[in-house]
């Protein structure tokens, strides 16, 4: 199972900031509702401590994030309750959506004497420059970036205020991204000279221009839970199913499995909250497992696999496109120099012509499922290698085409086979058993220097030590590069090597 976020919505609904915008510095909450607030936090927090090998086995929980519809941090049982969820192992994040609108040395305090583990703590922070000055809120940043806190900084995308937002892009301390926010209200179209202004300051701001269409099979990644414990895909989603417990009521109980999943009927994912946790691999690409929390990974390598990632599989009537959300975030990828390859059991022309779009982009890859590695150099040179098996292999096969109903697709290198395709009809797909007894039959002194895996109405044999997993060591020592600075992204078994690797799905 994945990596998830939990988001904790809560029943917060005012602000210590009075933003002529917001609807939430119109009201204050009285004390007795700011005692039912902690409450229900406290309660949902000693249900998440008792509970969290049961989340994290039913549900992958493994990060929580306060999402309010006010300011949680100006309240100190928000700060214990973080710091309690941050001492959790097999808790990798916590932290809050603020505007850092509270004093950093005495909450802090507070999250340290409650056993809070700072480097776990990960805060998305909204400039508001209607109660902050640039100074006073990269001052705060900077003050939280030394006690070991992970920020990342953001600001509304109003065009009147493209030159503040420049300034406090200069003045957040190095390495702390800037994020935009469209702006809710304008009553106009951005013009194309302001969406290159915002860019310019936040590249990743083109998922804001282009929401995703709504599709409740990618709303896996994490789960919202509300002060009276329902639990939703998102903010804007229907209410989780019956067969759901209350979680605030410590029921260890879990979905029964035959309870299918809710019905989005939003056409579009309209918010941050919505789209960024999205199972969508570009998310976590770009963001890493937990893409809520709005920090890019900037990965120094990224490994692609192409039909049914990069673009559409065949049959869908849209293959050999890629989508609009994906090429932006290529671009964004090179753009911050990230090095791009390829990752597919396609042999190097046929991914070249599926992907003539963007094959510029990349540096390379691992094709024919890793039997023909190619890496590109600035210069124009280029560096390949090729695992080729035994002549016997083909002359065996070719006596027996005609017994199970195939034809042989030969790829070969200087006369010499790297990868063989049995064809069938596309009416007369392999089995895996039928596949297992071709292969069985080759002779015994083939075998242990092959594998062979199925595609469809292809059975594809490669040499025993080609796969994508090795193909991406590989290209990542002739790079330079660590591994633990590669991303992947594919959807098929011949994938899960090198997802494993690299830790992206």
């Amino acid at each position: 199972m994945g990596r998830h976020t939990m988001v904790y919505r809560g029943s917060l609904k005012s602000c210590n900031y009075a933003c002529s915008y917001c609807p939430f510095s119109k009201r204050r909450m009285s004390a007795q509702e700011l005692d039912a607030d902690r409450g229900h936090w406290m309660q949902f927090i000693r249900s998440f401590v008792k509970q969290k090998r049961q989340y994290a086995k039913n549900w992958g929980i493994r990060a929580l994030l306060v999402a309010p519809y006010g300011e949680a941090l100006v309240h100190p049982w928000y700060w214990e309750g973080l710091a309690l969820a941050s001492s959790l192992d097999g808790m990798d994040a916590v932290g809050a959506q603020t505007n850092l609108g509270f004093a950093v040395k005495q909450m802090a305090g507070r999250f340290a004497d409650a056993g809070g583990v700072f480097e776990k703590l990960k805060l998305v922070a909204a400039f508001h420059p209607q109660m902050a000055t640039v100074q006073e809120f990269s001052q705060r940043v900077r003050q939280l970036q030394e006690l070991g806190v992970t920020v990342s900084a953001g600001a509304v995308g109003a065009p009147e205020n493209i030159g503040l937002v420049r300034q406090l892009q200069k003045a957040l301390p190095e390495g702390v991204h800037l994020w935009i926010n469209k702006m809710d209200g304008l009553r106009r179209a951005y013009t194309e000279d302001e969406k290159k202004a915002f860019a310019e300051i936040d590249p990743y701001v083109f998922r804001e221009w282009m929401p995703p269409a709504a599709d409740v099979s990618k709303c896996q990644g994490r789960i919202f839970v509300e002060a009276d414990g329902r639990l939703r895909t998102c903010p804007l989603g229907p209410v989780l199913g019956q067969g759901w417990q209350d979680i605030c009521r410590e029921s260890q109980n879990r979905r029964p499995p035959g309870v299918p999943q809710p019905v989005c009927r939003r056409s579009v994912c309209t918010c941050h909250l919505a789209y960024s946790g999205r199972d969508d691999f570009m998310n976590q690409v770009l963001f890493g497992p937990y893409p809520l929390f709005r920090i890019p990974r900037k990965p120094r390598a990224a490994f692609f696999d192409i039909a049914g990632t990069l673009v559409p599989k065949p049959g869908s009537g849209k293959a050999g496109k890629v989508p609009v959300p994906v090429l932006e975030g290529l671009n964004v990828l090179s753009l911050e120099k990230t090095a791009l390859f390829f990752a597919t059991t396609m042999p190097y022309p046929t991914a070249m012509a599926c992907c003539a779009s963007v094959r510029k982009m990349f540096r390379g890859g691992v094709f024919a499922a890793g039997a023909h590695l190619v890496f590109n150099y600035p210069d124009g040179s280029r560096k390949e290698h090729y695992y080729y098996l035994d002549e016997s292999c083909r002359q065996y096969l070719e006596g027996v085409k005609g017994v199970y109903r195939f034809r042989i697709l030969d790829y070969q290198h200087g006369g010499r086979s790297y990868k063989l395709t049995l064809l069938r009809t596309s009416k007369r797909p392999w089995s895996l058993q039928e596949a297992h007894t071709v292969f069985q039959s080759l002779p015994v002194s083939c075998q242990g220097h092959l594998r062979y895996f199925v595609e469809g109405n292809c059975m594809q044999i490669v040499a025993a030590q080609a796969d994508k997993a090795a193909g991406v060591k590989m290209l990542c020592s002739w790079l330079g590069v660590p591994l633990a600075e590669a991303v992947a992204a594919g959807d098929s078994a011949e994938d899960a090597g090198m997802l494993a690797l690299c830790g992206v799905s």
